[in-house]
């Protein structure tokens, strides 16, 4: 059986962001058209009368796509719903859009026959060596549970969890299904904390209006959801190599290993990541 996933989208940033995990997600396509919501166009028309109707589908504001994509693999279409719910953050937000899921009594044209490039012997052995390790086998090695907190935890609730998994230095932040949100680091919440602490002594550093718009800022935040950075993950089938890159880029010690639906399942550090290198190099040195 195969189904239809339609999903109207709202906002048109992350529209480029969806398209690309659907197609890493293997999605076979996509049609993509220009819609206005009723309401919406009824209320732009009241504001600047007929004469405006050639103009509706230019109107900025008023602007939607709508996307269309056959399916025939549930597992496929539960990672498609998934990236779709991550790409909007959730379609329960107001203005995110609306994602429907119809089925299909019959479908033709969803596999195509391309014939087959010959395939090229490559120029040189190739040995992935540590780079290539998955991060399901480091993280089952390592035995680290993730630290996960709801978006309205408090910081000291977030210091706390920290504290009790010496071994975790970044909390994440999940909805109500599990689904990943945001990160805290252990320095942004030692940061946060301290501000509450030494007030006085934290100000004598500002010297800029700069610095007094971020003073004023960070004196705002009191739950995760307020501190939490962006989130940033791998998935067991990811590299190591793909991981210490992520780290890097982000400047984390750690990173959540999230499932298909972007569920928090694992969690990898640094050190751990750093240890299995050193290990996988002295295990090549020997064998050299």
């Amino acid at each position: 059986m195969a189904y239809l996933l339609v999903v109207i989208l709202d906002d048109l940033k992350a529209l480029p962001d969806l398209l690309h995990a659907w197609r890493e997600a293997g999605v076979p396509g996509a049609t993509i058209l220009e819609s206005v919501g009723a309401y919406r166009a009824h209320t732009w028309l009241e504001r600047f009368g007929l004469g405006a109707l050639e103009r509706l589908f230019e109107a900025e504001e008023i602007r939607r796509r709508t996307i269309l994509t056959a399916i025939e693999d549930e597992d496929l279409l539960a990672r498609a719903i998934a990236e779709a719910e991550r790409a909007v953050g959730g379609f329960e937000r107001p203005n995110s859009g609306i994602l429907l899921v119809l089925p299909v009594a019959e479908a033709r044209g969803l596999r195509k026959e391309y014939p087959k490039a010959p395939e090229k012997a490559a120029p040189y052995p190739v040995c992935p060596g540590w780079r290539e390790m998955r991060i399901g086998q480091i993280a089952k090695a390592v035995g680290l549970e993730p630290v996960t907190v709801p978006p309205d935890a408090t910081l000291d609730e977030v210091a706390k969890a920290l504290a009790a998994h010496p071994g975790v230095r970044v909390a994440c932040v999940v909805a109500e299904d599990g689904r990943l949100v945001g990160l805290l680091d252990l320095h942004t919440i030692a940061e946060d904390l301290l501000l509450y602490i030494f007030p006085e002594e934290l100000l004598r550093e500002v010297t800029d209006l700069e610095q007094v718009a971020k003073f004023v800022e960070k004196t705002r935040i009191r739950t995760a959801a307020d501190g939490m950075q962006k989130p940033v993950w791998v998935k067991e089938t990811d590299t190591l190599k793909q991981a210490l890159m992520l780290m890097h880029e982000h400047r984390l010690s750690g990173l959540p290993v999230v499932d298909e639906a972007y569920r928090v399942v694992k969690y990898v550090d640094l050190l751990g990541l750093l240890t299995h290198c050193l290990a996988q190099r002295d295990a090549e040195n020997e064998e050299e």
